[in-house]
């Protein structure tokens, strides 16, 4: 399987960049398909004072990075769909574009479990629904071409559905490897899927800034996508009803949409999904991951 992979990632920066004479290596960082990580850099560096980029073989990617308080913080995301391999990642100096460091990333593939896809999951696309798709899919692509040249998640994240007796409990988790052996086709579950009735409030899971509404799409229904800066973006999907609009500013926690099952869905649920600078990766390894921060 051949697919454009993007990843974002972050270095280590072992040392502030007055200090720094020249590029230093450090140990390799290992993650796996659709792995997210947040990476402490350093104490004192500014975001805005370097820059790096991650070497994939075609144009290199940017790496998002971020300050809290005195402290330097990046990301670390690989595409679930990233080739297993070991691949070459530089930060340097945005005014003198000296190297500061550089890291290996070395990528496993991805622990998944499989299931057998429901009949309505094996669905054949006629060419009108192809083109649909294909249409609906620039459109989403289209939204996520722009996003805040600053951070906007930094008062953490929260789960989109709230947990009780009844309802938040993960029905399909992040990658699962669907199959349908009749077909002879196998496809990966982009996001994470959760359990709640029809009308359930479903909340932001940080703040940013609604980028893209999409109104009945065939696979995703009703979809609210916002961006959380740098690049990040979150996507609510099979909604029943939105409760923003594009460009309004949204708080983590604020009830954006309610729980649905439009789209191509069998049952009321939420499937949350989340790009970073592309790559496809695991949702909820990015809410724990910046809970803490």
């Amino acid at each position: 399987m051949k697919r454009l992979v993007t990843i974002a990632v972050a270095l280590l920066v072992c040392m502030t960049l007055d200090s720094v004479a020249q590029a230093e290596p450090m140990d390799a960082l290992t993650l796996r398909q659709g792995d997210v990580r947040i990476v402490k850099l350093a104490d004192g560096a500014k975001a805005s004072d370097v820059q790096g980029v991650i070497d994939t073989g075609g144009a290199p990617s940017a790496i998002p990075m971020f300050s809290k308080g005195d402290a330097l913080y990046g990301i670390v995301a690989v595409d679930l769909y990233q080739q297993p391999g070991e691949y070459h990642m530089t930060v340097y100096e945005a005014a003198t574009k000296r190297s500061v460091s550089t890291r290996d990333l070395i990528v496993k593939q991805g622990e998944f479990e499989k299931s057998i896809s429901p009949s309505w999951n094996a669905h054949v696309f006629t060419t009108p629904e192809l083109e649909r798709i294909a249409r609906e899919k620039r459109e989403l692509a289209e939204a996520l071409h722009t996003s805040a040249s600053q951070p906007l998640w930094q008062d953490g994240t929260i789960y989109p559905i709230e947990k009780t007796d009844h309802t938040g409990l993960i029905t399909t988790p992040f990658g699962q490897i669907r199959m349908n052996p009749a077909q002879e086709w196998y496809r990966f579950h982009r996001g994470t899927d959760f359990q709640a009735p029809k009308g359930f409030p479903i909340r932001a899971i940080a703040s940013g800034k609604v980028a893209h509404l999409g109104h009945d799409y065939l696979l995703e229904g009703n979809i609210t996508v916002i961006d959380h800066g740098l690049g990040i973006f979150s996507s609510y999907l099979h909604q029943s009803a939105f409760l923003v609009k594009v460009g309004d500013k949204v708080r983590k926690g604020d009830v954006i949409g309610r729980v649905g099952s439009t789209g191509n869905s069998n049952a009321p649920h939420l499937h949350l999904a989340l790009k970073i600078g592309g790559a496809v990766v695991d949702p909820l390894q990015f809410i724990e991951a910046l809970r803490g921060l």
